[in-house]
Parts: C-alpha cells; sequence; structure tokens
C-alpha cells in the first residue's frame, strides 16, 4: 500500500515538474534565438508579455481569445460527433468501410485552404462556416483513429460476454469502452490539437473578429511583438485544456489501467 501511495505521489510530481520544466526550456531556447536573431526578427518573451499586457489594456485581448477558443470548440463538437458515427460505423461494418471508407481517404487528400474556402462559399461568410470548414479538414483523421479502435476489439472477449450472458450495457461499460476509450481519447487529442491551429488560419482568411485575425492584422503592420502577444494567451489557454480537461479525463477513464499494474 505504501509503494502504491508513493508511486502515485510521484506520478503526480512528475506531471507537473516535467511540464514546467519543458516550458522554462522553450523560453530559454526562445530567449537564446531572440539574441541570435536580434529582436526586430524575433522578440524576446518579455516583449511578447509586454505586447500581451499592452493589448489587455486596450481591453481586446481576452475577447479575441474567447472568441476564438469559442469557435475551437465548436469545430471540435462536430467534428467529433461525425468521427464517432462514423468511425464506429466502418469499424463494425466492412459494407460500410468498402462503400465510404474511400471518402475518409479523398477528405483527407483535400488541401485545407480549398475545404474552408468553398465552405465559406457556400455556407457564407461567417463563425457557423468558420467551425465546419475547421471540422470537415480534421475529421477524417479523427474518423480513421476511431475507426482502427473499433477494428482492434479482441472478438474473443465480445464473444465471452455473451456466453455468460452479460446486458448489452454492461459490455458496452466494461468490455468494449475499455478498449476503444484510448483510441477515441488519441482522436480527440490530435483533432483538439489540429483545430486550435487551424482556427487561426481559417479566421486569418474570413473572419474580422479572433486571434487570428488580430495576427493578421499586425502582421500587415510588421509588429511582431504584437503578432506574438496576440498568439501568446491563446497558446497558454489551449495548453491548459490539454494539461487539466484533456488529460485529467484521460487519467480517469484509465484508471482500472494503473489499479492492474499495482
Amino acid at each position: 500500500m505504501t509503494s502504491a501511495v508513493r508511486r502515485t505521489g510521484t506520478s503526480q510530481s512528475a506531471s507537473v515538474l516535467f511540464p514546467l520544466a519543458s516550458a522554462a526550456l522553450f523560453l530559454l531556447a526562445w530567449q537564446l534565438g531572440a539574441l541570435l536573431l536580434g529582436r526586430d526578427l524575433l522578440p524576446t518573451p518579455g516583449d511578447a508579455v509586454a505586447a500581451m499586457i499592452e493589448s489587455q489594456h486596450e481591453g481586446y485581448l481576452w475577447t479575441d481569445v474567447g472568441i476564438t477558443a469559442l469557435r475551437v470548440l465548436g469545430a471540435f463538437v462536430i467534428a467529433f460527433i461525425v468521427a464517432i458515427i462514423a468511425g464506429t460505423l466502418f469499424g463494425l461494418s466492412n459494407i460500410a468501410s468498402r462503400l465510404f471508407g474511400g471518402w475518409v481517404t479523398v477528405g483527407a487528400s483535400i488541401p485545407s485552404l480549398v475545404c474552408v474556402v468553398v465552405t465559406y462559399l457556400i455556407l457564407g461568410i461567417n463563425d457557423y462556416s468558420a467551425m465546419v470548414g475547421a471540422a470537415l479538414v480534421v475529421a477524417p483523421s479523427m474518423i480513421d483513429t476511431i475507426r482502427q479502435g473499433i477494428r482492434s476489439i479482441n472478438p474473443e472477449l465480445t464473444e465471452m460476454a455473451r456466453a455468460f450472458r452479460m446486458p448489452r450495457s454492461v459490455q458496452l461499460r466494461h468490455v468494449l469502452a475499455p478498449q476503444a476509450a484510448p483510441f477515441f481519447f488519441a482522436a480527440a487529442r490530435s483533432g483538439i490539437t489540429s483545430i486550435w491551429r487551424l482556427m487561426i488560419f481559417v479566421e486569418l482568411i474570413g473572419r474580422s473578429t479572433g486571434v487570428g485575425y488580430r495576427i493578421q492584422y499586425f502582421y500587415s503592420m510588421a509588429d511582431m511583438p504584437r503578432v506574438l502577444g496576440s498568439a501568446l494567451p491563446f497558446v497558454l489557454l489551449m495548453l491548459l485544456f490539454e494539461i487539466v480537461v484533456v488529460s485529467g479525463l484521460e487519467r480517469r477513464a484509465f484508471k482500472w489501467q494503473r489499479r492492474e499494474m499495482q
């Protein structure tokens, strides 16, 4: 029991220390790069923070971050729902996979710019088309991940559950879900990471609000500190979301694996 508690404490400490160490190394590399290239080309972290504070005083910083975050969340929800439905269908049905599986490959090969522009032309230049366009770009890779996860489910365990006449709800919770969960989390993590990067590009070409628009505006003025100062809060928000929300849910979902290892 004591050793298990020690391992738990060590893992929790490592989960905090390693991200902090990684952030410190990143800031150090950024500072060295600014010294080597010059602050005109690459502002220092202090310059970016000063620009961020100035943007906060001007009153638009967190408004832009909030708008972009809502667009990212909407696009992720759309993409994840489509991926769950299509990926599960393709994983369970060979007929569906043969008929429509090729569409996933085609969708993944379409350039992001083409997909976003076509969505803007069809749905109009608004927030809904921005979310749908970003979701369509990311959904194919998420579908493929979930499809592979469904196909990797051990059929022997499923047959055993049926032989013992386990209720379907119990089979889903204790047999199917634990096997497929890692792939669902992998799809979610890759999806949210891709969408928040893509949304900056989507806003840059078609929206007049948000972090992407603000980056484009300051880029046109060759104001590099403001460019980095506009992007930095959103990057920190997404990292916090990954560490607190996604990783937290993942630890809860896979708690049973840690118990078996102890």
